[in-house]
């Protein structure tokens, strides 16, 4: 039975810079050294069909029959795909997670695969404002404040989600990995990127040269322009902006997050303090997890 390790997601965990970096020349000359089939044509064509709110066993046959059945018969024992529009979480109030949904689907298109999920989260104070930041990128007009009082904050229990995945799929079968750097570097770690190749079983250190920064964040000073911008421009001339500001004025990975009011950012991650010690004790083995627990005042 050949193996598919499929990464889901989260969003704003690097999603787009596995996908570009898995289809560098480079890569593709690792993957056979260790019997690995990168699948981006999969990828791609399960995106626009996904997410699904509720699984419906008929709607997918072709589409198994189509993109699933001959990743049967490659020469590769090993499979990977990648596509974070099928994690099920979704953040608008009143709404609710489809995690289920999303598990349901992938049981049905995997059948006679030997499965195994990869999930990348990171803290959701930080994780809020990276989505702010790509909604700003995409015409959102609303303040920060106004932004972060329309999340359903319970469907960030990262811990539940992962719940639902281990249940759907065997505990030993769903890895969870932490998107931030210092994180993954108390468990060996050098990147996000370098644990994922781990995790699908490629031990090689991979060095790439000028890897550019893929979909960034925008820099603090830009952030406000553009979200003025956004009530000023068309879309079009508002996304032609904001592809200025990714090539020009983009966050550093190093730039600390300040969008958030230190106020707020100490209530939600005291909120979720039980569920984020929970993940690290059940999912985030072999790192140093404090970073994920907020302090107790």
């Amino acid at each position: 039975m050949k193996t598919i390790h499929f990464h889901v997601g989260s969003g704003r965990c690097g999603s787009t810079l596995i996908q570009a970096l898995f289809n560098e020349p480079a890569m593709h000359q690792v993957f056979g050294q260790y019997n690995i089939k990168y699948a981006p044509e999969v990828c791609m064509a399960l995106g626009p069909l996904t997410p699904v709110e509720e699984f419906r066993e008929a709607d997918w046959h072709d589409f198994r029959a189509e993109h699933f059945a001959p990743l049967k018969t490659v020469a590769e024992d090993n499979i990977f795909l990648t596509q974070e529009n099928i994690f099920g979480v979704h953040w608008e109030k009143g709404s609710r997670n489809r995690c289920d949904a999303s598990c349901a689907l992938i049981r049905h298109l995997t059948e006679g695969f030997d499965v195994k999920i990869v999930i990348l989260v990171r803290r959701q104070d930080t994780f809020l404002e990276s989505l702010y930041n790509q909604l700003i990128k995409r015409w959102e007009t609303r303040a920060f404040s106004e932004f972060l009082g329309a999340i359903e904050l319970d469907n960030l229990d990262w811990a539940a989600v992962a719940d639902t995945y281990a249940t759907a799929f065997g505990r030993d079968n769903v890895t969870v990995l932490p998107f931030e750097r210092p994180v993954l570097q108390t468990g060996d770690d050098a990147s996000f990127f370098e644990a994922v190749l781990r995790v699908i079983g490629i031990n090689a250190k991979i060095n790439f040269e000028n890897v550019p920064t893929i979909n960034p964040s925008l820099s603090t000073r830009a952030l406000e322009i553009q979200r003025l911008a956004n009530q000023l421009l068309t879309r079009d001339e508002a996304h032609g902006l904001a592809n200025w500001f990714e090539a020009n004025v983009p966050k550093a990975p190093g730039d600390p997050h300040s969008i958030m009011d230190e106020a707020d950012r100490t209530r939600l991650l005291q909120r979720f303090q039980s569920s984020n010690k929970r993940l690290c004790e059940t999912y985030l083995e072999g790192y140093d997890t404090g970073y994920y627990l907020a302090p107790v005042n």
